[in-house]
């Protein structure tokens, strides 16, 4: 129990209500931005190239994409040139790795801070989210110089790009919320995490497009949530390929699983302090 001037907190081991709980992280959302702060100059500090490497990083694999797949595979993409494709689905595929990596990591990496002092622990994640976010707009500037040099015209449906991107983060702090309902018991989960994150961008249509698929195996793409998510990205981009109403029906179903993950996760928050 605390009194914060006329305002009295009462702190219980019983889980706060779904509508208290949303509350409360907007209360602590200042830790987000500290955490996000903290986790940036941890990562960037003592390196001579700093968020250089935030570059570098989708650099590289646009590279080794382009050479391996569009240069001695012949991968054609029609409508648009096989670099800038290659990088459209690198930008969210990175997006959602990052995320669903440190989010699960996270609450191991601050186990000392939450044995220490309270805070909703959804606040560790959220922050993993916002160093994404920051590493993703870097990104976006090697899609500046691509666009010039293939002569590639932005949609004017790059308006839908913040829902895009609002499912793109919905994607991973599904994966985050349950991976870490599971896992904190359970650490085997957190070892799994690899193998998804490797295998899945064999399954999302990043560096292929779903045309070099056998017609009988097209559906695999339309049952994943992420390959609708790089799709989607192109699609508001650069108009390329049409809407498909199996991103809407995959969005709701992500969103419902997200909250349903936030609540479990709520409920078992106040044990995870016992087991990291």
């Amino acid at each position: 129990m605390k009194n914060d001037g006329d305002e009295l907190h009462i702190m219980t081991a019983e889980p706060d209500t779904f509508g208290a709980y949303f509350r409360n992280i907007r209360k602590y959302r200042s830790l987000i931005w500290v955490f996000a702060k903290r986790d940036l100059k941890v990562k960037y500090s003592q390196t001579v190239i700093g968020l250089g490497w935030t570059l570098l990083q989708p650099l590289t694999s646009l590279i080794i994409y382009t050479f391996f797949f569009g240069f001695l595979l012949q991968w054609k993409t029609e409508g648009i040139d096989y670099p800038v494709y290659v990088l459209s689905g690198l930008l969210g595929w990175s997006y959602f790795s990052y995320i669903v990596n440190a989010g699960t990591f996270g609450l191991q990496e601050s186990a000392q801070l939450i044995k220490k002092i309270y805070f909703p622990k959804s606040v560790i994640p959220l922050s993993k989210m916002v160093i994404a976010l920051v590493e993703l707009g870097i990104s976006l500037l090697l899609l500046i110089p691509l666009l010039f040099y293939f002569g590639q015209v932005i949609s004017w449906k790059i308006i839908f790009l913040p829902i895009v991107l609002f499912y793109n983060t919905a994607c991973a702090l599904c994966l985050v919320f349950w991976i870490s309902v599971f896992a904190y018991k359970k650490r085997d989960v957190l070892h799994l995490i690899p193998f998804l994150l490797y295998f899945g961008i064999w399954f999302s249509p990043v560096f292929f497009s779903s045309d070099i698929l056998p017609s009988q195996y097209t559906f695999v793409l339309d049952l994943n949530p992420m390959a609708n998510v790089i799709q989607a990205w192109r699609w508001c981009l650069f108009g390329f390929g049409e809407f498909n109403w199996i991103w809407l029906i995959n969005f709701f179903i992500v969103l419902a699983l997200l909250l349903t993950g936030m609540y479990v996760y709520n409920r078992k928050e106040n044990r995870l302090s016992d087991y990291i």
